[in-house]
């Protein structure tokens, strides 16, 4: 969601009034002050952004402090909350919260008033992005027109994921069970047809009834299993079969590959004779068959690496606008990225909430390969439990816990410890961890530093590397990673090392949470 100035009217447009409605902004505040029950009826509705005026979204956010402490809201304690926080003055002072108070038809339409407020509050968003756009446009900084309609396309769906948010909520279990029995009546006289869309694998579709929308699949399994293939698979029979558009999203392999992949398959001819050319005769009219069966189907490959899932998202809405979409594959969930992420682990619980949420919005189902840890091989059965989705670290990195002391991640196994952690803004935080998992033995890396100190992590480790974070097979001889300055003890040790090595850019992070040490 974009920030907008608090003065709207002399941002957004210098000649024309934006879109704003005052009295439908009275009418909400004068409402909620006299009816403290029709909060709950605007709460997840509005915010005091939505309001054109400053005094009244100063009011508003009185009123919802009061509400969020379970405290009455009339024009007495909303007065004395903004004069509690020196607003009362720039809120228009007691006089106009008794005017607004006063003067309000009532509290019974306050829902209606308060949509009034919000569909307002759309629109000048919208006109702000136009105008951020037509700014960008004329002075782009070395962007060029991709990056700028990327930029302006997350822009508004962020506006319109914030208005779907706003639009749902409880539905009543009389009226879903109407479309239950609706369901289940055309499913009785479709003479046992798949509610969902069938992958031409006989069993999995017996226990699924097919692909069903809005449902994620994790494909998961460790490298070289099939994934892919079984991926692939799927894709074909859904997009020539059955008639459906496809949309692959392979950051693995080019999208030619994967045609080929394709070609290979469907024509059962060996990928590496394909690759080759070394074709028999009687070869030839198969391939020539294929070619035409996939020509005709609605299969759509991405292979841009990288991917965040605001950009997967944008990319699905933008092909179902125009050639329909029914099917995701996503090749595979690890190499997708969450910008600013400093977890692993959340990273790609982020991942797989946005793909579901892609899922839901987009009413189709969507499949997500997953490379499994390599806990499974320490099994005897070799059996890959749930656990094996997450990412891990080397358990004999030592963690500083939140109470200063240095403790094995080994040694914190089954637990959920407080530690410290480095937020977006390069400060130590207390932060809350994941529950500490125990996934067998990898192989250990030894990084060196200009400072003197060295540090041990597994290849997919994690570290904070100039201004991204990077895993340690990624990281170069003259990186600069980022380490603690001063915890848990006192802001001393990039100054000491800064001192010892005559080092002015370690001098330059010394006083900072974090200070930069270069790989050797």
């Amino acid at each position: 969601m974009n920030d907008f100035p608090k003065n709207k009217s002399k941002k957004i447009n210098n000649l024309k009034l934006p879109p704003q409605s005052d009295d439908a902004e009275r009418s909400v505040l004068g409402g909620l002050m006299l009816v403290g029950e029709a909060w709950d009826k605007v709460a997840d509705l509005l915010s005091e952004e939505d309001f054109y005026r400053n005094d009244h979204s100063l009011i508003f956010k009185a009123i919802r402090a009061l509400s969020e402490e379970n405290k009455p809201c009339d024009v007495i304690t909303v007065g004395e909350w903004l004069d509690l926080h020196q607003l009362l003055e720039d809120a228009g002072g007691e006089d106009y919260l008794i005017e607004i108070a006063s003067n309000v038809p009532g509290a019974a339409n306050i829902k209606a008033y308060a949509e009034i407020v919000r569909e307002k509050s759309v629109l000048r968003q919208l006109i702000q992005i136009g105008n951020q756009l037509t700014e960008k446009a004329f002075n782009p900084e070395g962007k060029n027109s991709d990056d700028l309609l990327e930029e302006a396309e997350k822009d508004v769906f962020g506006i319109r994921e914030q208005t779907l948010k706003t639009k749902s909520g409880f539905q009543d279990i009389k009226t879903l069970l109407r479309q239950v029995i609706v369901n289940i009546e055309e499913m009785s006289t479709s003479d046992g047809a798949m509610t969902g869309i069938p992958t031409g694998f006989t069993d999995f579709d017996k226990k699924t009834n097919g692909l069903q929308k809005s449902d994620l699949i994790i494909v998961a399994g460790r490298p070289a299993m099939g994934k892919t293939s079984f991926a692939v698979n799927i894709a074909e029979k859904v997009a020539i079969k059955e008639g459906k558009s496809v949309a692959i999203f392979s950051m693995e392999m080019s999208s030619v590959q994967l045609a080929m992949r394709m070609m290979a398959s469907l024509s059962r001819i060996n990928s590496s004779r394909l690759k080759s050319g070394q074709l028999h005769d009687e070869e030839w009219p198969r391939i020539v068959q294929v070619n035409h069966l996939l020509s005709n189907s609605k299969i759509f490959i991405d292979d841009t690496p990288a991917l965040s899932p605001m950009e997967v998202r944008a990319r699905c809405r933008r092909l179902q606008r125009q050639h329909g979409l029914d099917l995701v594959v996503i090749d595979y969930l690890q190499l997708m990225q969450v910008k600013g992420s400093e977890n692993r682990v959340n990273e790609i619980s982020e991942i797989s909430r946005s793909l579901k949420g892609l899922a839901k919005e987009l009413d189709i189902p969507v499949i997500a390969l997953s490379q499994l840890n390599r806990s499974l091989e320490q099994r005897p059965n070799k059996r890959p439990v749930m656990s094996d989705l997450r990412e891990c670290v080397t358990g004999d990195t030592k963690v500083v816990l939140s109470d200063g002391s240095r403790i094995p991640i080994e040694d914190l196994v089954g637990t959920k410890p407080k530690l410290f952690a480095l937020n977006q803004k390069d400060k130590i935080i207390v932060a809350q961890s994941d529950k500490v998992w125990k996934v067998g033995q990898k192989k250990v890396y030894k990084l060196h530093l200009a400072s003197g100190r060295s540090i041990k992590a597994t290849a997919e480790h994690r570290f904070k590397v100039d201004l991204s974070w990077k895993k340690v097979k990624d990281i170069q001889i003259g990186n600069r990673l980022a380490l603690a300055n001063h915890i848990p003890e006192p802001n001393k040790n990039g100054k000491s090392h800064a001192k010892l090595l005559n080092n002015n850019e370690l001098k330059q992070h010394a006083n900072n949470d974090i200070f930069w040490d270069k790989v050797v």
